[in-house]
């Protein structure tokens, strides 16, 4: 393929899990449900959906997400209420230009695979891509996506295998360093699976940075488990790994750990009985005065989402444990609640809660 790599910056999740985790992809939520329905709804008072009026509203939202209208029907639930902005780029000779937006395409479709069948997806991703593009780019993206699939399928061959390798170790194995050499060995191999199954360029632009910050994420790993190594020296190895990242990285983790600092130390505080007050210098201290009324507004707005959030949560409960509806009409009405008590940007923070507070 004649082909064109293209810089692509990521924000990443500093954490030692990053080394087993795929870089996770957000999306906006856009629900333009009828918010007129909410009233009653607060009242307790569950709507029954008219079955025709919903199919029509959920055949126009899939052909809002996707810019036209999929012969292959309405998009799985989880994906309503998100968008898909087409971010497939073309050279001037009409060939594909590599990007991680073409693996956001590739995921978005793909973390639907407990609701719909591989091969919906796999129909569903060329769908798109025969709507966005023209040859020769559309030929390159569809030979992207056999090659990304053929990648999927080994890697869950291989996290499969090393997921029953760790169950057999022993806690003491792990402890003398077993552990470590478990996450090597399985960096490894999946960075030779990325390499084997994708052409050069491609293997580059979706991963070249995640490896990146793996491997600095590893490092410090070994580094703070050596007990030969003072609280000193240990501190001068990390921050000279963090000068092997991108400047946009090494923003994020310095910002990061302030942050850290600043909830262990009020944490500390509030748990040997201080006080607010107490709290508020501690802010002055680290951030100055200047930060300390910033912090009094977002303490005012986290209450006030809170008290948002618990009033919606229990009207939400009130909704779903109602007779006589079924699922769909229930999720529905849900649907419109949120949309009319929460904008697109909050409501990517609700769906979160939900889902949390149903796991637990």
């Amino acid at each position: 393929m004649n082909i064109k790599k293209i810089t692509i910056r990521h924000s990443f999740t500093f954490s030692a899990l990053a080394i087993l985790c795929s870089t996770a992809v957000y999306y906006c939520i856009s629900n333009t449900d009828d918010t007129s329905h909410a009233a009653s709804m607060l009242n307790n008072k569950p709507l029954i959906s008219n079955e025709s009026l919903q199919n029509n509203r959920t055949k126009k939202t899939t052909q809002n997400i996707l810019g036209y209208e999929s012969q292959y029907g309405a998009l799985p639930h989880s994906l309503i209420g998100t968008t898909l902005d087409n971010a497939l780029q073309v050279d001037t000779d009409g060939h594909l230009i590599i990007s991680i937006d073409i693996k956001d395409l590739f995921d978005y479709f793909l973390s639907t695979i407990s609701e719909e069948n591989l091969e919906t997806i796999l129909l569903r991703i060329n769908e798109y891509l025969t709507y966005h593009l023209q040859e020769p780019a559309l030929s390159e993206s569809k030979a992207i996506l056999a090659q990304y699939i053929e990648f999927k399928y080994s890697l869950k061959n291989l996290e499969e295998d090393m997921s029953n390798e760790l169950a057999k170790m022993s806690q003491q194995d792990k402890i003398n360093g077993g552990y470590l050499n478990f996450l090597r060995t399985q960096i490894d191999q999946r960075n030779a699976l990325r390499a084997q199954h994708l052409d050069l360029e491609v293997y580059e632009t979706f991963y070249e940075d995640e490896q990146r910050y793996d491997e600095y994420t590893y490092s410090r790993l070994l580094v703070t488990s050596n007990t030969a190594m003072s609280e000193t020296e240990r501190l001068a190895k990390i921050k000279e790994l963090q000068s092997t990242l991108p400047d946009d990285v090494r923003k994020s983790i310095r910002e990061t750990q302030i942050t850290d600092e600043l909830t262990a130390r009020t944490e500390k505080i509030l748990a040997s009985g201080g006080d607010q007050q107490q709290v508020r210098e501690l802010r002055r201290e680290m951030f100055g005065d200047e930060a300390i009324q910033r912090f009094d507004e977002l303490d005012q707005q986290r209450a006030q989402w809170n008290a948002r959030v618990s009033a919606y949560l229990a009207q939400r409960s009130n909704i779903l444990s109602s007779q006589g509806l079924t699922r769909d009409e229930l999720n529905s009405q849900v649907d419109t609640l949120r949309a009319a008590l929460f904008d697109v940007r909050e409501q990517i923070r609700v769906r979160s809660i939900e889902r949390h507070t149903k796991a637990s």
